[in-house]
């Protein structure tokens, strides 16, 4: 304070010795006197700079005294992580309502022409508290009729990366077989899925996922379960036993790695491997690999980018109950065990133009998993156009490889969905 007010005097000072000068000239005093009167008033001015200076030093010393007798300030705590967030909505659940429709016709076979409720599926899914969060998906079909697809429970805070999951849910095994039905790509599961695991890999038991802590993209799935998979066929304990009592060697166990990788700015590859075994006289060993390469230039202009996927299964099963020979004098059918080993597996592609086309292609293999190999080659091509958000049109062509000739399929979807669907048009 007292240092602006020696700079205010100075200033003063020096205003008042000019307006001095001018009117000492308007009175006509000699330029002598006026020099003499300049040299009084800046020795004045001197003085008063001199005792300024003076008070800064003895101000900046007293500020470097306190500074150094002032304790250290303590370093601020970091604040306390919470678990997650609790949504601002956590007393509402998201609700939604998918409805996939189909039309569909064919040239070979009983099918002819007809429509299919492909999907009427009712999602629900919320937080139960800062811990937990629970999930709901209640599906009905032409087919299928009405079925609880999904009803289990997510641990949202456990240590060391791990997340565990328990209740009804679809196995995270390869990469289709735990989407929903209208979050595919195409119109329909490959008939490789169909055939290995019966379409969806819907489960009964607890899974566990860690996430390495490491800069690499690296996730480990393990889970075991009562079963996998819908019946494939008249013997739906190959899976194992969908209920009752059961030893531990009777359950069917998974594996499942799966990494990511950034190749450049715009490619990067996803890689996962899956492993299920029903440990009963090695009754079943299935084997998966997956890869998917995609291409998204993240540009405005007419093109959005391409998807490119592949999965390839192996499957080793021993079958009990088959008819291994017939008596040939009563036609007696003998029932025996065999040991089959199969493949199958498909790839397709699929490239999007502007924000609401898409357009791609698929080749199926599949071979019977016991039995004859009834193989199967079907190739597929489909396009998409999604008017909004909310809804999606989409024709596939496909070319069915059996015996005799191929059968044409035609099948027109109409898909939408109310509410805040939360697996719905995964574009991946």
């Amino acid at each position: 304070m007292g240092s602006d007010r020696s700079l205010s005097r100075a200033a003063a000072a020096l205003f008042a010795l000019a307006a001095l000068s001018q009117a000492g000239l308007a009175r006509g005093e000699t330029p002598q006197s006026q020099i003499e009167a300049l040299k009084a008033e800046l020795a004045a001015t001197k003085g008063e700079l001199s005792r300024t200076q003076s008070a800064l030093d003895a101000l900046e010393k007293k500020v470097d005294a306190l500074t150094a007798a002032a304790p250290a300030a303590a370093e601020p705590e970091p604040a306390q992580q919470t678990a997650r967030i609790v949504p601002v909505n956590a007393d509402n659940p998201g609700i939604s309502f998918v409805i996939d429709g189909q039309a569909a016709s064919n040239t070979q076979g009983v099918d002819g022409a007809g429509f299919l409720l492909a999907t009427g599926e009712l999602f629900i899914s919320a937080p139960i508290d800062p811990f937990l969060r629970g999930y709901a998906s209640i599906n009905g079909t032409t087919e299928g009729k009405f079925d609880i697809e999904e009803a289990a429970l997510v641990t949202t805070a456990l240590p060391g990366n791990l997340t565990v999951k328990g209740g009804r849910f679809f196995a995270d095994f390869g990469r289709f077989s735990h989407w929903h039905d209208e979050a595919l790509p195409f119109v329909n599961r490959p008939d490789s899925l169909d055939r290995f695991i019966g379409g969806e890999a819907e489960a009964e038991g607890v899974e566990t996922s860690w996430l390495a802590p490491i800069d690499q993209f690296l996730q480990l799935t393990v889970g075991v379960y009562n079963s996998m998979g819908a019946a494939r066929f008249e013997n739906p304990a190959a899976f194992g036993t969908t209920s009752g009592q059961r030893s531990f060697s009777e359950l069917t166990y998974l594996v499942h790695p799966s990494t990511y990788f950034d190749l450049t700015d715009t490619a990067n590859l996803e890689l996962g491997a899956s492993y299920v075994s029903v440990p009963t006289d090695a009754k079943r060993a299935l084997y998966g690999l997956d890869v998917t390469f995609r291409h998204q230039p993240g540009t405005s202009e007419f093109y959005q980018g391409t998807v490119v996927g592949v999965e390839w299964l192996w499957n080793s099963e021993r079958f009990d109950g088959l008819a291994v020979g017939t008596d040939p004098v009563t036609g007696e059918i003998f029932a025996g065990t065999g040991r089959f080993r199969r493949d199958a597996g498909y790839a397709y592609f699929e490239s999007f133009f502007g924000r609401r086309f898409s357009a791609g292609a698929r080749f199926d293999y599949a071979e019977n998993p016991f039995g004859a190999k009834d193989l199967t080659r079907t190739y597929s091509a489909f396009i998409t156009w999604q008017p909004s958000e909310f809804q999606r049109l989409r024709f596939q062509w496909d070319d069915v490889g059996i015996a005799g000739p191929d059968d044409q399929r035609f099948t027109l979807q109409w898909t939408a969905f109310i509410g805040s669907h939360s697996h719905g048009f995964a574009a991946r």
